[in-house]
């Protein structure tokens, strides 16, 4: 019977995947070598364009509608978190690469220890790949609504609209010739945005996800304390096995330093300009008659809330690791060892939460301001155009 794949195994081709995505917009940075390339530079004149084009819109229509604003603001802001996305991952090459192989270390030192350590790497394999997967399905299926609804309108009623509110110079979308060669501009925009939003997305969930990671490795050692104090308490491997628990959670927590580092303006940007972009197309549909903002609004929802229950979960690991520490044994330790665990205990109490612009955690709760903000504005708009 052939043997299962050791969890380091799957974690390095998790991380093939990852790469693969990533070469194909230009920013492997988990490659030694890597170096800004052509076909980096390729990406970010394609996102120049679609600005271009944007501007171009203004320019043509503002001085009649200024509406115009509003329908250029829900593309620009797709485009404006690809710069920023692409940007952190070039700026911070080293520190990405860094936390990908300590990773991979981890996982190589810890599936040799102990069956229950193996088992626990399994279970982390696994759910990453699910979450890789519904990553993956969330942009593949985004970009379909927001491609079918454009479709089955011309089909069924003839009515021609476009996907994205973005034209290209010199392309008159009123004529056949013209809305067919937007709507396949529209269609690679859509498509290509949605590949490289989920290639540079794919590094924060790798990253946060592995909180639960932590813990688990966490709530082991502990258990693993228990049972040498059951044993014996003057067990002279207690205090390493302490000071290791002790490391373990240092480590963690400086992990989560580095995350929110590496990671300030991607998630800024991502909760800014989803939460502009649910607004600024909001406003439109209130405004004229534009059936793709439907599926555009419930994309950025998803957006916006996929984020924040990732925080969540980050936050909810935070209580995990304090309450985890509250269940060290401390009352038959020395009071050496008693010591360290008052250490864990304290830094425990000032959790490394993940940050929204270092204002605002990354949680469900603060998208629901969001949302009841979104709301708020939509309501005062909708009185006063009425």
């Amino acid at each position: 019977m052939q043997d299962l794949p050791r969890p380091s195994d799957n974690y390095f081709k998790m991380l093939t995947v990852i790469r693969f995505c990533s070469r194909l917009i230009g920013i492997d940075v988990l490659n030694p070598d890597y170096k800004f390339n052509p076909v980096t530079a390729f990406v970010f004149i394609a996102i120049a364009w679609n600005f271009l084009c944007s501007i171009n819109m203004i320019y043509k229509n503002f001085s009649t509608d200024w509406t115009v604003l509003l329908d250029v603001f829900s593309p620009i802001s797709c485009a404006t978190q690809g710069v920023v996305k692409l940007s952190s991952l070039i700026f911070y090459p080293k520190l990405y690469r860094q936390l990908a192989q300590e990773l991979g270390k981890i996982y190589e030192k810890y599936q040799t220890m102990d069956e229950k350590y193996e088992k626990k790497l399994q279970e982390c394999n696994k759910n990453m790949k699910r979450i890789l997967i519904i990553l993956g399905l969330i942009y593949f299926v985004s970009a379909w609504i927001a491609l079918v609804i454009p479709l089955v309108l011309y089909i069924l009623k003839g009515e021609r609209h476009l996907i994205i509110m973005c034209q290209m110079p010199y392309i008159d979308a009123t004529t056949n010739q013209g809305y067919f060669i937007t709507i396949i501009y529209n269609i690679l925009c859509v498509f290509i945005a949605a590949f490289g939003l989920y290639s540079a997305d794919l590094y924060i969930f790798l990253f946060l996800t592995h909180s639960i990671f932590f813990y688990d490795i966490f709530e082991l050692k502990v258990s693993d304390l228990r049972e040498l104090l059951q044993q014996n308490a003057k067990d002279k491997r207690i205090t390493p096995t302490l000071n290791d628990i002790a490391e373990w959670h240092q480590y963690y927590l400086e992990f989560n330093d580095n995350c929110n580092f590496i990671f300030f303006w991607t998630i800024t940007s991502h909760m800014i300009c989803t939460t502009m972009g649910i607004l600024s197309t909001l406003l439109i549909i209130m405004l004229r008659y534009w059936p793709s903002g439907y599926a555009y609004i419930f994309v950025c929802f998803v957006w916006l809330y996929m984020y924040s229950i990732l925080g969540t979960r980050v936050e909810i690991c935070n209580d995990q690791f304090c309450d985890g520490i509250y269940d060290v044994q401390w009352y038959d330790l020395e009071v050496a060892d008693q010591k360290t665990v008052l250490l864990m205990l304290t830094q425990a109490q000032v959790p490394r939460i993940i940050t929204i612009a270092g204002i605002e955690p990354l949680s469900v709760n603060t998208a629901l301001k969001i949302t009841r903000t979104i709301y708020s504005i939509s309501m005062m708009v909708l009185q006063f155009n009425e």
